[in-house]
């Protein structure tokens, strides 16, 4: 870590609108995220020629000009029906707790060029742009490489990928066992089967994160009351990460930024960028 943001970090728990009385109940539904409102302003800059390969870069607020980095990835099981549109509150919101934030767009599945593999090579070369962009410097910042959902099994991967250049990654209710995961037959499962479907044997293994050894720190951040990926989507990669756990947190407290959920999310941060 380049400064201690600690202050910074209580500042913005006290004037936000996120002290204790006024968090929402654990569980929150996607709506409640969706209905959220964005007021901060962020630019864009692109990684590739489709106009779904762009970030969005949130620059920290109140903070030293060597901010941690935070590159995030959000979910939606892996489909084209979810957009970047959903996390931008979670992206503000990290921005005003003092982090630098690049948030990827990327090809998803329905989508030309989306699936497996192209959707993760989306990833990878938004992840390559974003560390080797002259304005964000960051090769002298701290690089969390964070993902919700499906966005956390790709940043597991996408982060191993440039372990060199990745401090850590945080993945918020990851999908971390794929294969067992597309097996089910629930909506998102049933997604990730579709998400692979063009898939050989050779690429499940480079797809799935519990077949692998990884070199990169790794924290998995999962609510106990998540019906969409469970506890046990954790507990996969439990030899080799660090798993916080939130009683009663469902899937989405992860990016509501009022949420229990979501101060664990900032206290780890710090923790892991001190």
């Amino acid at each position: 870590m380049k400064f201690n943001f600690t202050s910074l970090i209580a500042a913005a728990l006290l004037t936000a609108p996120t002290v204790a009385n006024e968090l929402v109940s654990p569980n929150v539904s996607y709506n409640s995220v969706t209905e959220l409102s964005v007021s901060e302003h962020y630019t864009t800059f692109t990684y590739g020629d489709d106009p779904l390969q762009f970030v969005e870069h949130w620059p920290a607020v109140n903070a030293d000009a060597m901010a941690p980095l935070v590159v995030f990835i959000h979910g939606g099981c892996w489909l084209n029906a979810y957009d970047i549109a959903h996390t931008r509150p979670a992206a503000q919101a990290l921005a005003q707790a003092g982090y630098e934030v690049a948030s990827i767009e990327y090809r998803r599945t329905g989508d030309e060029g989306g699936g497996w593999p192209g959707t993760f090579k989306d990833i990878f070369q938004a992840l390559l742009v974003t560390l080797t962009r002259p304005t964000l410097q960051a090769s002298e910042r701290e690089v969390v490489v964070m993902g919700h959902s499906a966005g956390g099994h790709l940043a597991i991967l996408a982060g191993q990928a440039l372990a060199k250049e990745v401090d850590h990654v945080v993945g918020l209710a990851a999908i971390t066992d794929l294969t067992s995961y597309a097996a089910g037959e629930s909506g998102c499962e049933q997604a990730a089967a579709s998400f692979m479907a063009n898939a050989e044997a050779a690429d499940w293994q480079q797809a799935d994160p519990a077949q692998q050894e990884f070199s990169v720190a790794i924290t998995l951040l999962q609510g106990t009351a998540d019906s969409i990926v469970p506890l046990r989507q954790a507990e996969a990669l439990a030899d080799q990460a660090e798993i916080v756990t939130v009683q009663d947190a469902g899937h989405f407290d992860w990016v509501h930024p009022h949420s229990h959920a979501w101060q664990r999310l900032l206290q780890t941060l710090e923790q892991l960028t001190l």
